[in-house]
């Protein structure tokens, strides 16, 4: 359910000098101090820094919840123990636990699929790279600039970002490799999809501009109903449901349909456009109307969208969407 969060607890002058004291130095040293006494009591969980504004004092505090409870199997029940560790590292820092003090100022929300061929996760990611250029205030981002200028793309890694929301899907494995991080046996395998809420969200949902207010707190959102709301509305959208096919295979299926002439034909125009292109190509061609009942019909047919590339290299004819005991929540 949950892969990190980021929360910010205010705290006074006094508790910055008692901080102080028991780092035995400056408080930017804190950080330094847990790692140093700390790091494997708390499973290397914790980053922390202290943020200074004009009359405000905050521990910033990122919490890794896997890594903190040693399980990926992250519940609702969880909340609890999860305090009471944060309550504790408050406790050792500073002498008091000021936890009800917190603003939560991002969280992910995360979704992990176990795709155990490698080469199946290295086409599944050239497929999603085809997806929906934009959903809502979300756009598409494949790559990003290096330090020289040019353009970098990602080759296990996509993400949608307004923002204030980020969705975004990677290969875990490949980033810990990337990293030089050893592979934990809960991250072997897997693609790990996130629904990421940023501050400005956050901030948005507790404010008076919001049609029911949540304040900024994690056990508000520190529950199965949220995020389940937010793969609902943020992740589905954005990874369309169905089987992956090679175009020949998906106009086989599409043929022996019982759909009139014109709808077969209106299907296998769309698949052409999203095999040559991306799945917002068809967008530029057919009506909204149009759009929305080909992935209509395709989804009711069991095919998703986009394509198996022809001559990608020893890609089979059919693989299944690694997101189907996703859907089938929402079904």
């Amino acid at each position: 359910m949950l892969h990190t969060f980021q929360m910010n607890i205010g705290i006074k002058e006094e508790d910055l000098n008692t901080l102080e004291e028991t780092v035995g130095g400056n408080y930017k040293q804190v950080n330094d101090y847990i790692q140093m006494h700390y790091a494997e009591y708390f499973n290397n969980a914790f980053t922390v820094r202290v943020v200074r504004h004009p009359g405000k004092i905050y521990l910033s505090l990122v919490v890794d919840v896997i890594l903190l409870l040693r399980k990926s199997d992250i519940q609702e029940s969880d909340y609890l123990e999860v305090k009471q560790r944060i309550m504790e590292l408050l406790m050792m820092l500073i002498g008091h636990a000021p936890y009800e003090d917190h603003i939560l100022v991002r969280i992910d929300y995360r979704y992990d699929v176990i795709l155990p061929n490698k080469q199946l996760r290295e086409l599944y990611f050239h497929l999603i790279t085809k997806h929906v250029d934009r959903y809502r205030f979300q756009h598409k981002y494949k790559g990003k600039k290096s330090a020289s200028g040019e353009f970098e793309k990602y080759k296990t890694t996509i993400y949608h970002s307004s923002g204030s929301i980020v969705t975004t899907a990677y290969d875990k494995e490949a980033e810990r490799e990337a990293k030089e991080c050893e592979t934990q046996v809960y991250e072997k395998d897997v693609v790990r999809f996130e629904v990421r809420l940023m501050y400005q969200h956050l901030y948005y949902k507790a404010s008076a501009r919001c049609p029911n207010p949540i304040s900024m707190h994690l056990s508000n959102y520190f529950k199965e109903e949220p995020f389940n709301e937010y793969l609902q509305k943020y992740l589905i959208p954005i990874y369309p449901q169905g089987d992956y096919y090679k175009y020949s295979e998906a106009e086989r299926i599409i043929c022996d349909s019982q759909l009139s002439a014109f709808d077969k034909s209106l299907l296998k125009e769309f698949l052409l456009k999203t095999s040559s292109h991306s799945l917002s190509t068809p967008k530029k061609h057919v009506s909204p109307h149009k759009y929305k009942k080909a992935m209509r019909l395709l989804q009711n047919l069991g095919i998703n969208p986009v394509c198996i590339p022809k001559n990608y290299p020893k890609a089979p004819k059919q693989f299944d969407n690694p997101l189907n005991s996703l859907f089938s929540i929402f079904e």
